[in-house]
């Protein structure tokens, strides 16, 4: 995939999973976890809200659910919300950064999708150029 060029596939290994996303928040979280148990992956990453929708589930739940799952053999890697800083010139969590909000563009996955939903590219910060043209040639980015 053109996307994938920059990769360096010596020491990442990129892949995608065909599957639907549910929305089901914390217990999607831990299917996510299940499948990629199953293909052999070691670790996963979830973020705030992972699997959720809007403001239905608490933005941690996702997280939070994993010590109910002591038996999974993938390690959960807990990410905090995070947030490029103009001033920083990085990604960074709040604990890290210590300039004011309007330096701080803030990530929204909700708003990444209606922005690519509505033909428009999102910030640099948020998405590569090459990867939000790739997205936006699509026809259907986003399965209905």
């Amino acid at each position: 995939m053109k996307c994938y060029k920059r990769h360096q596939l010596q020491q990442e290994m990129v892949f995608s999973l065909h599957t639907e996303m549910k929305y089901a928040g914390p217990k999607e979280a831990i299917h996510h976890a299940i499948m990629r148990q199953n293909y052999g992956c070691t670790h996963i990453i979830i973020g705030r809200d992972h699997a959720g929708v809007g403001k239905f589930y608490e933005p941690f739940a996702a997280q939070e659910i994993f010590s109910d799952y002591p038996e999974l053999e993938i390690a959960p890697v807990f990410f905090p919300p995070f947030f490029y800083c103009r001033k920083c010139l990085t990604y960074t969590t709040p604990k890290a950064c210590p300039h004011d909000n309007d330096d701080k563009e803030q990530i929204s996955g909700t708003a990444l999708r209606e922005m690519i939903q509505n033909g428009q590219a999102p910030s640099e910060f948020i998405l590569r150029p090459e990867v939000a043209q790739v997205i936006l040639n699509h026809p259907k980015p986003f399965v209905d």
